[in-house]
């Protein structure tokens, strides 16, 4: 890991989608398109963040950090436009997404506070994608007018995925404070 330079490619893409997903907040209701544009520019960058630092040897301590929160604020950004428009997710779903992205942040506040950098998990990762893929949906739906077959399918995927990560992330999180613990209470 080359945790000594900051100023990488996958750093920047990080850092670009954290500076623009606050906007869709806003751009999705006052310009559905250009907020397609961006939300198409800031999925693909997430893409490929990671897969260019594993490629140029350019993983780091910020990158790890960086990226994570800046899905976070994409995906909270999003849930809160779209909860807006005629075309939505159901109010529970977004309930369940906004509980399990708080607790995520809050729990990860806390492992980073005792020394314990959290590493993302392979449902995480499924729940995240998932989302993006709905909230594809949700673009497509109002920039359409119409309904797309599939969207309560979606709704489902996403809703079972988001309980999955939610219970796989506070397995993990109580582990790791069982471990902090253990270990200030060895030393």
């Amino acid at each position: 890991m080359n945790s000594s330079n900051i100023f990488t490619i996958p750093n920047f893409l990080s850092f670009f989608r954290l500076l623009v997903s606050p906007f869709f907040l806003f751009l999705v209701k006052a310009d559905i398109n250009l907020a397609f544009f961006l939300f198409i520019l800031v999925s693909i960058t997430d893409a490929f963040d990671g897969l260019i630092a594993r490629l140029t040897n350019s993983v780091s301590f910020l990158g790890k950090l960086l990226d994570p929160i800046a899905d976070k604020v994409l995906i909270l950004s999003l849930s809160f436009a779209f909860i807006k428009l005629k075309y939505h997710m159901p109010t529970i779903l977004f309930k369940l997404i906004l509980a399990r992205e708080v607790f995520i942040i809050l729990g990860s506040v806390l492992l980073l506070y005792f020394g314990v950098v959290p590493k993302p998990s392979y449902l995480g990762k499924l729940a995240t994608f998932s989302m993006i893929v709905l909230f594809f949906g949700l673009f497509i739906e109002n920039i359409k007018g119409y309904e797309i077959r599939f969207i309560d399918l979606l709704y489902d995927v996403v809703g079972v995925f988001v309980v999955l990560s939610f219970l796989e992330y506070l397995n993990i999180g109580v582990r790791n404070m069982i471990s902090v613990l253990n270990h200030k209470v060895l030393k």
